[in-house]
C-alpha cells in the first residue's frame, strides 16, 4: 500500500495534510544541509551543532506530549497518549543521549551545557502554546509535523544515498524508516484521523493553520538554522551550565 493511502480511507490527514506534506518535503530534501548528510560531505561540527540542538529540542517536544496527555478524558485517550509520551521519551531523546552523543564524541556534561538555539526555542514554544491553549486535535498538529515529516523525507532519500550502511550519515536517515519508527508514525496518522473527525469547516481550518506552521518551522531550520549554526545574537550573555 501507497504511504500516502489509498481513496478508501480518506480523513483528515489524507485529506489535509497529505497536500501539505508533499509540497514540504521535497523543499527540506533540496537545502544544502540536507544535501551534506545524502553525500556524507557535513563537517562533524555542523552535525554535532545539529544533534546537541535537537536533543533539547526533543526535551521541550516530549513535555508538549506531556501537556497532551494531562488533557486526556479517558482511559482510551490516556493509553494512546501515553504510548507517544513514552516512546518519545525514550526513543528520540534517550537515543540522540546515549547513542548520538557516543558517535559525535560529545560528553553527556557538554549536551546538557548547550542553550537551545533561537530556532528551536520559537519552535517549541509555538508548540507549548497550542498545548497549554487547545485540546488534543490542536496538540497533535503541532507536534506531529515533527515525527512525520521525517519519516517521508528519509522514504525518499535513503535509496539515492551511496554512502556506506555503517556511515553515521546513513545511520542517522535509516533511523526514520525503521519499522519502530514507521509504526509509530502509522499509530499516529490513526490519530489524527480520529481527533480531526467530524470538526467544522472552522476548526479544519484552524487545525491545518496549526500543521502549517509547525511545517514552516521545520523548514527554517533545514534551510537555515542548522547549515549556518545560527543561535543568538549574544551567545555569550548566557550563564555556563
Amino acid at each position: 500500500m501507497s504511504r500516502w493511502k489509498g481513496a478508501e480511507q480518506l480523513g483528515f490527514y489524507e485529506e489535509e495534510l497529505v497536500p501539505i506534506i508533499k509540497r514540504v518535503c521535497p523543499i527540506i530534501e533540496k537545502t544544502e544541509h540536507m544535501k551534506d548528510i545524502l553525500n556524507g560531505t557535513m563537517s562533524i561540527e555542523h552535525f554535532r551543532f545539529q544533534i546537541k540542538q535537537n536533543y533539547h529540542y526533543l526535551m521541550d517536544y516530549t513535555r508538549c506530549w506531556a501537556v497532551g496527555f494531562s488533557k486526556c478524558r479517558n482511559f482510551k485517550e490516556m493509553e494512546e497518549w501515553y504510548s507517544i509520551v513514552k516512546n518519545t521519551m525514550e526513543g528520540t531523546v534517550m537515543f540522540n543521549r546515549d547513542f548520538w552523543a557516543k558517535q559525535i564524541n560529545v560528553s553527556l556534561e557538554e549536551l546538557d551545557a548547550v542553550i537551545e538555539a533561537q530556532g528551536k526555542r520559537s519552535y517549541t514554544s509555538f508548540q507549548l502554546m497550542c498545548a497549554q491553549q487547545g485540546g488534543l486535535a490542536e496538540i497533535m498538529m503541532a507536534l506531529f509535523p515533527c515525527n512525520i515529516l521525517y519519516r517521508f523525507f528519509a522514504e525518499d532519500l535513503l535509496d539515492s544515498c551511496t554512502l556506506p550502511h555503517d556511515n553515521m550519515y546513513y545511520q542517522w536517515l535509516k533511523y526514520y524508516v525503521s519499522e519502530s519508527y514507521v509504526e509509530k508514525t502509522e499509530n499516529e496518522i490513526r490519530m489524527v484521523n480520529k481527533l480531526c473527525e467530524g470538526k467544522t469547516k472552522e476548526e479544519r481550518t484552524r487545525l491545518v493553520e496549526i500543521f502549517a506552521t509547525s511545517c514552516n518551522y521545520e523548514i527554517l531550520q533545514w534551510q537555515d538554522m542548522y547549515h549556518n549554526m545560527t543561535t543568538w545574537p549574544l551567545d555569550d550573555i548566557f550563564p555556563k551550565k
